[in-house]
């Protein structure tokens, strides 16, 4: 029987890892949030450069319509600019391939599309390469999952099982891609 000190021992290992993932997951979480945020001011600095420049340009009298960020976002999401790492997927309309997707997100598309019948979030998680022994990894998976089911992207079952929507699949599958994701394919 092992050591009430190894049992203690062993205790603490295991909340350090999760604690070590946990903060790798914040340490992301703010990565995205500063890349958010510079996004934000970016497209603020662009639509006061803009109205600057439209000023310049109009007669004196005439008033400039300014776009609204609204108006701006959807300008900017309509032209297919904005595939940055990482970024959120656009919602899925007909015609969209996985070429729109970026980072994990599609990575986790293409396991989708590859797998033979719908996954959990574990098995997703091994598809594209991750340890599904650790939970946070697992988490991080499911929800780039979740973001792709409220997208459109994927359809979650009552049991918790994602595959792709069916009109999402078919242009943009490629089946090289989907081929190197399918789950179980080189890992152990």
């Amino acid at each position: 029987m092992p050591s009430v000190p190894g049992l203690m021992e062993r205790r603490e290992a295991r909340a350090r890892q999760e604690l070590e993932s946990w903060t790798e997951v914040l340490e992301q979480a703010q990565v995205e949030v500063d890349a958010a945020r510079e996004r934000v001011e970016r497209a603020r600095v662009g639509r006061e450069e803009l109205v600057s420049v439209l000023a310049e340009e109009s007669p004196v009298n005439t008033p400039v319509p300014v776009p609204s960020g609204g108006e701006m976002a959807a300008a900017v999401e309509s032209s297919g600019l904005g595939a940055v790492h990482g970024e959120r997927p656009p919602v899925w309309r007909s015609g969209m391939g996985e070429e729109v997707l970026s980072g994990l997100y599609r990575e986790v598309f293409v396991a989708a599309v590859a797998a033979s019948g719908p996954v959990n979030g574990a098995e997703l998680t091994r598809a594209v390469g991750r340890d599904a022994e650790i939970k946070n990894e697992v988490e991080k998976i499911r929800h780039r999952a979740y973001v792709l089911e409220k997208r459109g992207w994927l359809v979650r079952e009552k049991n918790g099982r994602f595959m792709p929507e069916p009109g999402a699949v078919g242009r943009g599958a490629s089946p090289a891609s989907a081929e190197r994701l399918r789950p179980g394919a080189g890992t152990a």
